[in-house]
């Protein structure tokens, strides 16, 4: 079916409905936080909650950012 010119489509109901623009923004690092986080995802890389929550203290991202 044709929608007539500049009548809205409607958005399926999902995970992302509620939130303006469908997506969280992309998270950008610092050169210092990047080389933090390749240094310690090359020593461990799947950090437990604790080291989650450690290196959310050092680079002030959140820890549910760092996977």
């Amino acid at each position: 079916r044709c929608l007539p010119a500049g009548e809205p489509r409607a958005r399926p109901a999902g995970p992302s409905s509620g939130r303006e623009g469908g997506r969280r923004k992309r998270t950008t690092f610092s050169k210092a936080q990047l080389e933090l986080l390749v240094r310690a995802f090359e020593k461990e890389p799947y950090p437990g909650i604790a080291l989650r929550e450690q290196l959310s203290g050092l680079t002030d991202i959140p820890e549910s950012r760092i996977q």
